[in-house]
């Protein structure tokens, strides 16, 4: 049998995940392929995720083959949970 990693008795869930990452910065990605970066600082029930400082992420082939990134500054903004496709820690 398998054995899981356990935190005080419980099984990492995802909502855990959410739990250590409040007040840290998170990337997250959403349905049709869009992707935002921001401090998140809070959810709820639903898992919609409260994000203050947010950037939508654009990356971009330039005329010489590069991969360019490009940003567009969004402030504070609510994700609904029933759109998000990943969240992860940003680096």
């Amino acid at each position: 049998m398998e054995r899981r990693n356990y935190q005080q008795g419980r099984p990492n869930r995802p909502i855990d995940y959410l739990k250590n990452s409040v007040n840290k910065v998170i990337l997250i990605k959403v349905k049709r392929n869009r992707l935002f970066r921001g401090m998140l600082m809070g959810f709820d029930e639903h898992l919609n995720l409260y994000l203050e400082g947010t950037s939508q992420l654009f990356e971009y082939m330039d005329e010489d083959g590069a991969i360019k990134e490009e940003h567009e500054d969004l402030g504070n903004i609510v994700v609904r949970g029933d759109n998000v496709i990943f969240v992860n820690l940003a680096s």
